[in-house]
C-alpha cells in the first residue's frame, strides 16, 4: 500500500541515532496513521457508507480519516469533548483540513459512547487514535521493514523507541519484533498506557517497556523545554518532529538513554500537519518560533 519509508542516520547531543522516517510515507496518511489505517485503505468495504470516530479537536487521526472518507465517498462523523472558541473562529491545523474534507463534528462529554452508539451494518467505528485490532495489519508491515533495515545496516544490539498516545503502535511493534521496544506515556500516566495495552492484547510478554520521567507532563500543555528540544532537533538533525508527542518523547528518552544498552532507533510517527496549530499556540505564548 505504501512505499518503504527511509531509514536514516543522524547525530544529536554527540550520539548516533537511526530514525525510521514514517513521516515521509504519505502527505495525508503520515507516520503511525498510515500504519494504523493501512488495513482500511487496502480492503474493499462494499457495504460501508459512513465512518465514525472520536478524539481531540486537533487529532491527526481525525484528519487522516477525513481523507479516507472523502476518497471512499463516505460520510465522516466525529465527536470531541469541546472546540475552543478561538479555534471555531480561526480554524487551523487538522481541524480546518478535516472540515474542508466534509467532516461533521459534534461535541459532548460522552464522545466515545456517542460514536459507538452509531454502529450499524453500514458504519465503520474507528476508536480514538486508531486504537483497535485492525491497526496490527499495518504495524506488522512496519516491523518487517525495520527487521530488513536493521539487517541491511548490520546494527548490533538494536532497540526501538517511540512515544505513545494510545500505545497501539508500540504494542504491536513489540509483538512482531525480536528487539526491545521502549515507549513513554504522553497522554495520561503509565497506568493509563498499560490499560490501553490490555484492551488490545492480554499477553503481557508483548508489552513494550515504559520509560518514566522526572517530571509529569500534561497532554497538550505547552512547555518551554518541549519547544527547545523541538528547535534543537530540527537544527542539529535537519528533521522536523511533531510538536505534541515527540518533544515529550525525546525528553523522556534522553533522561533514560544512559540506562539502556544498545543502538537506538527512533520511530518518526509523523503528525506534522498538526504542527500548524501547535506552532500558533506556542507563538501566542512565547513569541515567534
Amino acid at each position: 500500500m505504501f512505499a518503504k519509508s527511509p531509514f536514516e542516520t543522524h547525530s544529536f547531543l554527540d550520539r548516533l541515532f537511526y530514525i525510521k522516517r514514517d513521516d515521509l510515507l504519505h502527505i495525508d496518511f503520515s507516520g503511525n496513521k498510515a500504519r494504523k489505517f493501512e488495513y482500511f485503505l487496502s480492503q474493499d468495504f462494499k457495504d460501508i457508507n459512513r465512518v465514525v470516530s472520536y478524539g481531540s479537536n486537533q487529532s491527526n487521526a481525525m484528519y487522516s480519516l477525513s481523507v479516507l472518507a472523502k476518497m471512499r465517498g463516505w460520510e465522516f462523523i466525529y465527536f470531541c469533548d469541546h472546540i475552543p472558541k478561538f479555534l471555531q473562529q480561526n480554524p487551523n491545523g487538522n481541524y480546518k483540513y478535516a472540515l474542508q474534507n466534509g467532516m461533521k463534528i459534534f461535541t459532548g462529554p460522552n464522545r466515545a459512547e456517542d460514536a459507538n452508539g452509531l454502529k450499524d451494518s453500514k458504519t465503520l467505528i474507528i476508536q480514538e487514535g486508531g486504537r483497535q485490532k485492525e491497526a496490527e495489519f499495518g504495524i506488522k508491515n512496519l516491523a518487517k521493514e525495520l527487521i530488513l533495515d536493521i539487517k541491511h545496516k548490520n546494527i548490533k544490539n538494536p532497540y526501538i523507541f517511540l512515544p505513545s498516545g494510545t500505545g497501539t503502535t508500540a504494542l504491536y511493534l513489540q509483538k512482531h519484533l525480536p528487539y526491545r521496544v521502549f515507549t513513554c506515556a504522553t497522554v495520561g500516566d503509565d497506568e493509563y498506557l498499560k490499560k490501553q495495552f490490555n484492551e488490545l492484547e492480554k499477553d503481557k510478554k508483548h508489552y513494550p517497556i515504559i520509560l518514566d520521567s522526572k517530571k509529569k507532563y500534561h497532554y497538550g500543555k505547552l512547555y518551554p523545554e518541549a519547544l527547545k528540544i523541538y528547535r534543537d532537533l530540527k537544527t542539529d538533525m535537519g528533521v522536523e518532529f511533531d510538536l505534541l508527542y515527540d518533544p515529550i518523547g525525546w525528553i523522556k528518552f534522553l533522561e533514560n538513554i544512559d540506562t539502556i544498552e544498545g543502538t537506538p532507533i527512533y520511530i518518526h510517527q509523523g503528525g506534522l500537519k498538526g504542527n500548524e496549530s501547535m506552532k500558533a499556540r506556542y507563538e501566542r505564548k512565547y513569541g515567534k518560533i
